[in-house]
């Protein structure tokens, strides 16, 4: 009896160890990828890193502000309020995380003597690669979702085509000051730390699922939405929303500590918010006067405008939500909560006064949900792997030309297509270039 224990935890630890071998190949590869591309498409151009990094500057702005020059007042990227204050309209939950690597920049700046700027070349590598860490975790976070609720080969397909086919690439290679890779990491960690404490968490679960939570709402309130996906899943749950709860304050000190440093980024901001308007919160969108307008709402053309359509410039998630339709009518277990997350965040985003969300490379608002998205997308590999083998080779053809389509997309892309309404002769044209190879 103890041999055949011996030997069954023997296995299992191999299991283990197998597993986890796989997510480090699988993060290390998108994170080198993503740095490598990152410095490719900047040319090594780092003054132009930020100044032309449009709203990711807007995000960063906060490390410089607090770090280098001490002035909140007017920083580099916000709206004018008072003769004297400006608000900036994005919070500083990006630059949480940005955090580690910009000190480590810091450090770099005083020993090869960079200008003290924030804005030096040391600063534009480390953020960088700060993206392209997320990128990786999220990527590896989005894997171990998607195997959860399928299988390994079906799942490392999933994230493999999500990452390449879709504008997820762009926002970590071309866009990586953006906070959307940032929020794709929160979401998915928030996730999947609510599916471990459904079924009895460690203590590093509790903790990351309190932190996630509260920034992945700092950096974007319609990120708040997403607590649908672990309400669902634990209501689904033999032991009920209850039995999660209970799970969730069994670690007390942890849940505390996670409550606390989740709170912390709040507290902060809302000091910001007060000491430039004098209200402890404060939206700046608001302030600038852009808003929702729910009688005016266009989900048709968030999903296939020429104007930034998420189906036009990620044509890969046409088949993705074809198959979460299907796992929903069919009542799978995970296909209705995420179903319900993207269609709230669809038509919440349609009703933004700039609904195409202005400059961009596809539906940038959708990036954030890839992690949750890798799951029918594993579910569609998982059917495609069961049958013949004609097939296979059929699909293995159509998603390696729509993930060349998304790189000469990218490649072509144009900035004045978000401006205009009418650009499907500009659009058929590049996609006639990619088909003939060039």
């Amino acid at each position: 009896m103890d041999q055949q224990r011996s030997s069954l935890r023997s296995n299992t630890l191999a299991k283990n160890r197998d597993r986890h071998l796989l997510e480090w190949v699988l993060f290390m590869l998108v994170a080198f990828l993503s740095l490598r591309a990152a410095w490719y498409i900047g040319e090594g151009n780092t003054h132009d890193f930020f100044w032309k990094a449009w709203d990711g500057l807007g995000y960063y702005q906060w490390l410089p502000s607090a770090f280098v020059t001490g002035d909140f007042d007017w920083m580099f990227w916000g709206h004018k309020v008072s003769e004297d204050k400006a608000i900036s309209l994005f919070t500083l939950g990006v630059a949480v995380l940005q955090l580690p690597f910009f000190l480590a920049s810091q450090w770099l700046t005083w020993v090869f003597e960079y200008p003290n700027t924030g804005f030096n070349p040391a600063n534009a590598v480390a953020m960088m690669a700060a993206t392209a860490t997320y990128a990786g975790a999220g990527v590896v976070l989005s894997f171990k979702l998607a195997r959860r609720y399928s299988n390994t080969p079906s799942a490392l397909l999933a994230v493999i085509a999500i990452y390449a086919g879709s504008n997820l690439f762009y926002y970590a290679t071309d866009q990586p000051l953006m906070s959307h890779v940032y929020s794709f990491f929160l979401i998915t960690l928030f996730c999947w730390c609510g599916l471990r404490i459904i079924d009895g968490p460690r203590r590093v679960h509790v903790l990351l699922f309190m932190f996630s939570g509260a920034l992945l709402l700092l950096i974007r309130q319609l990120n708040a939405f997403v607590i649908v996906f672990p309400l669902w899943m634990a209501f689904s749950s033999p032991d009920g929303i209850k039995g999660a709860w209970r799970n969730l304050v069994r670690h007390r000190w942890t849940f505390i500590i996670g409550l606390v440093l989740g709170l912390v980024p709040w507290i902060l901001q809302s000091i910001y918010w007060h000491h430039i308007t004098g209200d402890w919160y404060a939206n700046g969108y608001a302030l600038k006067g852009e808003h929702l307008e729910f009688d005016k709402m266009v989900p048709g053309k968030v999903l296939f405008s020429p104007r930034n359509g998420w189906f036009v410039f990620s044509p890969i998630f046409l088949i993705v939500v074809g198959t979460l339709l299907v796992h929903a009518w069919r009542n799978t277990r995970t296909a209705r909560p995420v179903l319900v997350i993207l269609i709230i965040t669809v038509l919440l985003y349609s009703a933004w006064w700039c609904w195409w969300l202005g400059g961009a490379y596809g539906y940038r608002g959708l990036v954030d949900l890839y992690g949750l998205l890798a799951i029918p997308t594993a579910w569609f590999f998982r059917s495609v792997l069961r049958r013949s083998w004609s097939l296979r080779i059929f699909i293995a053809v159509l998603f390696w030309a729509l993930i060349r389509l998304n790189f000469g997309m990218m490649e072509h892309y144009n900035y004045d297509w978000f401006s205009e309404d009418e650009v499907w002769s500009q659009i058929l044209q590049v996609v006639g270039i990619i088909a003939a190879g060039n």
